[in-house]
């Protein structure tokens, strides 16, 4: 009976040491499998981490640059009015030439008209009151084919030459936006140098 008690307690000696190997082979396949997910984890929370400052510049990057354009837009903005405003300056300074002035600007236009022709001038609202001057007046005696017309252009400086139903407009906005046209850019290159 003892032999058999001896081989039950060896039995059971034996089916717990393997029991034990087993219990402690499925705690280090856990422990290889838990340190996976961690290391899994680790590294989707480093990646997203990245994800997020990349966003994050990106947005930084993207806002910068929106308010880069704005400044830029406002200050061109500013620019522009600036020399429409020059230029509506100078045709109001135009408008307001005395009358010496505005004969000498005359005469340059009608010196280049052909002279066998017959032409008509119609002044500006705004003019017909210098082509009464005595300067204006004697310029115009130097051109017996000129007339000066009794109607006038609503609202303008200046003048408009006639012949044959061909208008040749020299009233004072219009010359000015001509110029502006031409010479915007190299002003704007001139009066905004960085």
């Amino acid at each position: 009976m003892k032999d058999l008690q001896a081989l039950s307690a060896q039995i059971l000696a034996k089916t717990k040491e393997e029991g034990q190997k087993k219990i402690e082979q499925y705690e280090e396949v856990a422990n290889d499998r838990v340190e996976e997910q961690r290391q899994k984890l680790v590294e989707s929370q480093k990646n997203r981490q990245e994800q997020i400052e990349t966003q994050m510049k990106n947005d930084y990057d993207r806002e910068a640059q929106t308010l880069a354009n704005n400044k830029r837009n406002a200050v061109l903005g500013k620019k522009q009015a600036l020399l429409h405003d020059v230029f509506n300056k100078a045709a109001e300074k135009m408008a307001n030439w005395d009358n010496v002035t505005f004969a000498t600007f005359l005469s340059g236009v009608l010196s280049q008209l052909e002279q066998d022709k017959q032409w008509q001038i119609v002044p500006g609202s705004r003019s017909v009151a210098v082509f009464q001057s005595e300067e204006v007046k004697a310029i115009l005696n130097d051109y017996p084919k000129i007339s000066v017309a009794d109607e006038e252009v609503k609202g303008k400086g200046g003048f408009i030459v006639q012949e044959d139903g061909i208008d040749y407009n020299f009233c004072f906005d219009v010359l000015v936006q001509e110029m502006k046209k031409e010479f915007s850019p190299q002003l704007a290159t001139l009066a905004f140098k960085n």
